[in-house]
């Protein structure tokens, strides 16, 4: 009898212990997959805060204050996401910007347990970091408008934009213009194979061995710019080109909602015939009736569009488009040209055939990035220089 009672003994001390150990397994089990599902919250989170951000140095590089849009953005972003059921809430503190062109974010965010108090465990601190880096788009997907100016060029160390009609298209012989002579003008794009990697905003002229085409800041100035001249590289051909077909009401439509088709450097276009005064005024009044009141403006030293309706350099009125090698002109009549430069535009009106409005750095929706710099300049520009830029996830170790 006396061992019966042992047995039954022994049996009820094992069954509580693997009770004790089943409720400490899934206790464990229970805990353990909802600090999983926390930490992937605070890393979608963080990833989100991290790209808003270099979004921010897009707008407004070398600003990396408590109120600068790339910290602003940031700690918007994070708070638009929530873990464990709060929005994620981000301290200045935890954003760095390792390098110029560079955001880092790392933070450490206790979460409570469900069971684990049974085991001695209240909670458990988790750490998780995120970086993006603004890098140059070299194509995508955001809108083109179906114009292409030639890019600019060098006279000496003079940069001949489109509007400089004194000076006339690209000329490969000796010649004076502005008191002073050359042999040839020059053109080089951003894009040469002899700027990978490189931060282009350090120049500061078109002299030669410097990039020609448009970059950021030195020629993100102000300065208005005529898009579409009534001055022709050849017979037929104005600035317009042909995006998802020919004509027309394709003209007008471009020009008003964009193309969203890919282009990228290097692409061969075809060119749109004729002057189209109507279709362009058209396109141009609906788009700028998407947002009336944007206006140019500088601030900080930096140039931005403001608007009522967007927030900072997110109007619709801000247009990316491409740019021909003015050394190599399209044709005469229907023609191709290959794009030597992508840039952004602000579309400020019309004026008969012209269409009017100011360079300035964007971030392209759909972008292809290219290579971002390894050493960025101290006072480094939009996306190192190139006005289309696009921001993009890095390993954080790195930093």
């Amino acid at each position: 009898m006396w061992h019966r009672i042992r047995e039954r003994g022994s049996i009820i001390v094992l069954t509580t212990a693997g009770l004790v150990a089943l409720l400490g397994a899934t206790t464990l089990a229970v805990d353990v997959g909802y600090l999983y599902v926390v930490r992937n919250q605070l890393q979608n989170a963080v990833d989100a805060a991290a790209l808003a951000g270099a979004q921010g140095l897009i707008q407004e590089p070398g600003n990396y204050s408590a109120t600068g849009p790339a910290v602003r953005l940031a700690i918007e972003y994070a708070a638009r996401n929530q873990a464990a059921g709060q929005p994620v809430q981000l301290s200045p503190s935890e954003i760095t910007f390792p390098k110029p062109n560079v955001i880092r974010i790392e933070i450490v965010r206790p979460v409570s347990t469900f069971f684990g108090i049974v085991l001695g465990i209240r909670q458990a601190n988790i750490r998780v970091r995120a970086a993006a880096v603004v890098a140059p788009a070299v194509g995508g997907t955001g809108g083109w408008r179906p114009l292409a100016p030639p890019d600019q060029f060098g006279h000496g160390g003079i940069c001949v934009t489109p509007t400089d009609e004194d000076h006339g298209p690209f000329n490969p012989s000796p010649h004076t213009w502005q008191g002073i002579s050359v042999e040839s003008d020059y053109y080089k794009s951003p894009y040469d194979p002899e700027f990978a990697g490189t931060d282009v905003s350090v120049y500061t002229d078109c002299s030669p061995g410097a990039p020609t085409g448009f970059i950021a800041p030195r020629d993100v100035n102000g300065k208005r710019i005529a898009l579409k001249v009534s001055q022709t590289f050849s017979p037929g051909n104005f600035f317009p080109v042909a995006l998802g077909g020919t004509g027309a009401d394709q003209y007008r439509s471009n020009l008003a909602n964009g193309w969203d088709g890919t282009i990228r450097l290097g692409d061969v276009l075809l060119t749109e015939t004729g002057n189209m005064t109507g279709p362009t005024l058209q396109g141009i009044t609906e788009l700028i009736a998407k947002d009336p009141t944007a206006r140019m403006v500088k601030e900080n030293g930096v140039w931005k569009v403001v608007s009522d309706l967007y927030p900072v350099n997110e109007s619709p009125r801000i247009v990316p488009i491409t740019h021909f090698d003015p050394t190599n002109p399209p044709g005469n009549g229907r023609t191709t040209f290959r794009v030597s430069n992508i840039t952004a535009f602000f579309i400020e009106g019309t004026s008969g055939n012209m269409i009017l409005g100011r360079f300035i750095s964007m971030r392209l929706p759909g972008a292809i990035a290219g290579e971002a710099p390894e050493r960025p300049s101290s006072r480094t520009s939009g996306a190192s220089g190139y006005l289309l830029g696009t921001a993009q996830l890095t390993d954080p170790s790195a930093y």
